[in-house]
């Protein structure tokens, strides 16, 4: 159950994140450790239900127009949502006494799904996609439209969902790392033929692929 649990800290518990601060060059022109400084943030699951409202963060006596006030964050409150139900079914499928709290109940729920013979992986995976649904929310990964058409499909335009035909199917996201020697994989996207180029490798043979092409059309 290690995994489980792990998966369940992950959206109950703070976080926290050290950021190592140096001063500038010493004698030897070599940068000289100051100190460690740690920031804890609240769980992630917490930091989504106050995304939904993320006005009502603001510190008293901002200078916010009362116009963005009162604003709704429809992604975060849509993903809260489903999250919320569906850790209270699991509640309710394994007589976990339920708060109304996703915080507490997903704990309580794990307590309660221990003493059940049931293989956790599934709900190892689905923990895991929450987690990972939230960071995309609270700290979108940066995007860059690639101009070449896909080279699966071949296609320069693909339909968005409200049916509209856009140009540049391919697109490529990346979050930047916080602390030096964080290893961040990026991923490659074609909208039009949904193929999917993950991780530096893949992405690094997509860029090959679109050099190619762009060299023989340029």
């Amino acid at each position: 159950m290690t995994d489980l649990l792990s998966a369940v800290d992950a959206l109950t518990k703070p976080e926290s994140e050290h950021h190592v601060i140096m001063s500038d060059y010493g004698v030897y022109r070599a940068p000289i450790y100051v100190r460690t400084h740690t920031v804890t943030h609240p769980p992630l699951l917490e930091r989504l239900r106050e995304a939904v409202n993320p006005s009502k963060n603001t510190a008293a006596g901002s200078s916010a127009l009362a116009s963005t006030r009162n604003l709704i964050d429809s992604d975060a409150l849509y993903e809260y949502s489903k999250m919320a139900s569906a850790i209270g079914s699991w509640c309710n499928a394994f007589k976990a006494d339920r708060t109304r709290n996703p915080i507490t109940d997903l704990r309580r729920w794990y307590v309660a799904f221990q003493q059940y013979d049931n293989e956790p992986q599934w709900y190892i995976d689905e923990l895991r996609h929450w987690a990972t649904l939230i960071r995309n929310i609270l700290e979108p990964p940066k995007r860059i439209e690639i101009t070449e058409p896909c080279p699966v499909c071949g296609k320069r335009a693909y339909t968005d969902q409200d049916g509209n035909e856009l140009l540049f199917p391919v697109i490529v996201e990346y979050r930047a790392p916080k602390d030096e020697g964080d290893a961040i994989a990026p991923q490659a996207l074609c909208r039009a033929c949904q193929t999917v180029w993950k991780g530096y490798d893949a992405v690094a043979e997509l860029a090959e692929e679109l050099k190619q092409h762009a060299d023989a059309h340029g």
